[in-house]
């Protein structure tokens, strides 16, 4: 009997080959693939807090601090003080970053480019409307309490 396809098992398989493309890619400028998300939308906006940041990625505060820890060292961030809430921190691009930004989405575009490769225009709009619907019942799946279904 041939083994069971399992929709999980082929995205975590592209999760890892993905994150292995990343790091080669940008590894000489410090960046690993765990920190690519968090740029990428800083890029779309910086200055957010780094709860709305946990938020919007849809990743655990811890993970988020880790990642923003390991941009400051690296000189891409900087967190300041919210004016409204002493408590939080308002993340930063830095100059350094802002520089990095052609580097990054040329890596992120020709990754998507090659597997991509061989599509039809119509099949490559097809992946993206499919993938963005399993995230979507993913999604619904945690904010009814991660119930079974």
């Amino acid at each position: 009997m041939g083994e069971r396809r399992s929709i999980g098992r082929l995205i975590s398989y592209l999760y890892r080959l993905t994150g292995s493309y990343l790091h080669e890619r940008l590894k000489k400028h410090g960046i690993g693939s765990g920190q690519v998300p968090l740029l990428m939308r800083l890029y779309r906006g910086d200055g957010i807090n780094q709860d709305q940041l946990a938020k919007e990625l849809r990743i655990d505060k811890a993970t988020c601090t880790r990642g923003l820890r390991k941009l400051e060292r690296a000189g891409y961030v900087r967190r300041i003080s919210d004016e409204a809430d002493r408590r939080a921190y308002r993340i930063c691009l830095t100059e350094r970053a802002r520089k990095l930004q052609p580097t990054v989405e040329k890596a992120l575009e020709e990754w998507t480019k090659h597997l991509l490769s061989g599509f039809s225009d119509e099949e490559r709009e097809m992946v993206f409307d499919l993938l963005e619907r399993l995230v979507a019942n993913a999604s619904a799946w945690k904010a009814g309490g991660g119930k079974d279904v």
